[in-house]
């Protein structure tokens, strides 16, 4: 029998790599938790240490709370059929190292699992959670099905509002959570037209249509920033002025024609919640 070349050899061992490689992701990705811990309406499936579980299970049924202080206030029902689950990874590295591919994302929600790592070195550890949480009972609490900028916007809304004794307090915003901690990178002129040529502001007709506009790949935090905003005017502005139309708009898909049924017409909306980001940007940086 001849030797074989060393191409021949490559080609034989790399279907041998490739196992190896999927194997290794396959135990990565499953695993056994250390730690199991099950709450009122969690279970936590966590690599995390035993105090850091604790803690997020606690945040965890803070925002259950808050999240039904938010559907109490758009008029949604909220029944869960089961607890909710939650895996937990000790760190952003174990966490990259599970979930391979997964791009730009700190978290994620892939039914029926929250996926995020406790973040330790943040002021804030559990904001990816609380925001991946608040995706979660859109879909399994208050059996939602929402445009992009609707459930990225209460999901913003949520995981960016201060916990001040052990209750959250939605629309107090937290200055040391995604995307508020980029607002500052937001170099808005004080128009609204020069800022949409600069790219500091994209249209909020593209921003709820969902079409159109720069990259997300590319622009994911202008996007988060935008979602947010909006969702934080529409809750917040002038008392709730326009709280009853976008309860409508959740319940509705959240489409552009039924926005300017309901909130009103986009330029003059858009004037608004303009100077009300502007506001909100004088205000966070001065609590900094």
């Amino acid at each position: 029998m001849r030797a074989l070349k060393a191409w021949e050899k490559r080609f034989l061992a790399y279907p041998v790599i490739v196992f190896a490689v999927l194997l290794l992701g396959y135990f990565y990705h499953n695993r056994s938790p250390e730690i199991i811990k099950e709450t009122k309406h969690y279970i936590i499936y966590s690599t995390a240490t035993k105090k850091q579980t604790n803690q997020t299970a606690q945040v965890a049924e803070i925002v259950y709370k808050g999240y039904l202080q938010l559907a109490d206030q758009l008029g949604l029902k909220v029944k869960l059929q089961q607890k909710l689950k939650i895996k937990l990874f000790k760190d952003r590295e174990e966490f990259r190292r599970c979930n391979p591919n997964i791009g730009w994302m700190e978290a994620f929600y892939r039914r029926p699992y929250c996926y995020q790592y406790f973040s330790s070195d943040e002021a804030n550890p559990y904001h990816w959670m609380m925001h991946e949480a608040t995706h979660q009972l859109n879909a399994e609490g208050a059996y939602l099905s929402l445009p992009q900028w609707i459930d990225e916007g209460l999901a913003c809304y949520l995981s960016t509002s201060r916990i001040i004794d052990e209750s959250l307090c939605l629309g107090e915003t937290d200055i040391n959570t995604h995307p508020v901690w980029w607002l500052n990178s937001m170099a808005l002129a004080g128009d609204i037209d020069t800022d949409k040529n600069n790219l500091s502001i994209v249209p909020l007709s593209i921003i709820i249509s969902g079409s159109g506009g720069p990259d997300i790949n590319k622009y994911f935090n202008l996007y988060y920033l935008h979602w947010w905003t909006l969702t934080h005017f529409l809750m917040q502005y002038e008392s709730g002025k326009y709280r009853a139309g976008f309860s409508y708009l959740i319940i509705s898909g959240g489409r552009l024609d039924d926005f300017e049924k309901h909130i009103g017409k986009i330029e003059q909306i858009e004037k608004e919640w303009y100077e009300y980001v502007l506001d909100n940007k004088q205000r966070l940086a001065n609590r900094e």
